[in-house]
């Protein structure tokens, strides 16, 4: 009964995300007052693959004051690292771990290899197959360490490309969901996709070393990721103070991924994809489709719901109505993990 009860509240914040719920409604994982416990954490991690042998990955860490429901694991996308879901802006923090947190789970944003504060390896070696054997025995540290909880991986864009892959084949993982990232049978558009230029050529990457062959958006072209009328001017100007970098070896995984679907159809954990209906994946495409597609793409998973997000594009996390669609997240984290 307890998860009928979750799942029929997750249904009807659904129902009211996908009529255009007002962003400034409270969620009731934001009611929360106390401020949830936080440590960063690094990880020496196995990889084996595409000439890299080991890895470290960084991670920040958000524990709730009380009991701990489960455990939520945060992989963000191409030219992000852990900030796409813990971000500092002039007019607050915008966090989906720390409101997950708030929310009774263990939030770990990590930074990928080659992100942020985890290893750095030659750009050919920042592969797709790298990720997802490094974030696997990154799994099975936080499995160990918080044993007797559920693992819910939460991936954003490329990074639910990863996440998949993992869920696909860890053991340790007990429910997956997938934002900004989606299935359909037609191509989506990429006009408009921002440039990407190499990071020792942007002011923000100019002082540090970076291997060569990474690369980065170029300065001040991030809108495309946003509906930018739901979009706070001080959270876009934080996104860019904080992206991250990419390389080209990694575009073949999402490429690959996004037309034959290889990990999506392994995965047998239940399944949750969440799109906003200004994404660009999302767009002219056809809307009776979205459900049916999901589904069909995630034909081996145990269940797959599918939510479109009014008024929102690419980053789902950073819309002024984030708090919103992350309690659905976690609402359906909780009835499916």
């Amino acid at each position: 009964m307890k998860k009928m009860r979750l799942w029929l509240t997750t249904a009807a914040t659904a129902i009211a995300l996908a009529a255009g719920m007002n962003a400034s409604a409270p969620s009731p994982a934001a009611a929360h007052t106390s401020a949830p416990r936080h440590s960063s954490m690094d990880v020496r991690v196995a990889v084996g693959v595409d000439g890299l042998s080991s890895a470290t990955i960084h991670a920040e860490q958000y524990a709730p004051v009380r009991h701990a429901r489960g455990v939520q694991v945060f992989i963000p996308g191409v030219t992000y690292d852990h900030r796409y879901f813990d971000l500092r802006t002039k007019a607050g923090t915008v966090s989906q771990a720390q409101q997950a947190a708030r929310d009774g789970w263990v939030a770990i944003a990590l930074d990928r290899i080659g992100t942020g504060r985890s290893t750095k390896p030659a750009a050919e070696s920042v592969t797709t197959v790298a990720h997802v054997a490094s974030i696997d025995h990154f799994i099975d540290t936080i499995s160990r360490r918080y044993a007797r909880l559920p693992i819910v991986l939460v991936g954003h864009s490329y990074g639910s490309v990863v996440a998949e892959g993992v869920a696909a084949q860890s053991d340790k993982v007990d429910a997956l969901v997938v934002t900004g990232f989606m299935y359909r049978k037609t191509q989506p558009s990429f006009d408009g996709f921002p440039a990407l230029v190499a990071a020792a050529t942007d002011p923000l990457f100019s002082h540090k070393t970076l291997p060569s062959g990474y690369l980065t958006t170029a300065p001040n072209s991030r809108t495309f990721f946003y509906h930018l009328p739901n979009t706070n001017p001080a959270t876009l100007a934080a996104d860019e103070a904080t992206k991250s970098t990419t390389t080209a070896a990694e575009v073949p995984g999402f490429a690959t991924e996004l037309t034959t679907g290889a990990f999506a159809a392994s995965v047998r954990v239940p399944v949750l994809d969440v799109v906003g209906d200004h994404d660009y994946l999302y767009v002219g495409g056809d809307p009776t489709a979205f459900v049916p597609d999901q589904k069909q793409a995630f034909s081996s998973a145990r269940h797959v719901d599918a939510v479109l997000i009014k008024n929102a594009a690419h980053d789902l996390a950073m819309h002024r109505n984030a708090a919103q669609t992350t309690d659905l997240i976690n609402q359906w984290a909780a009835a499916h993990s």
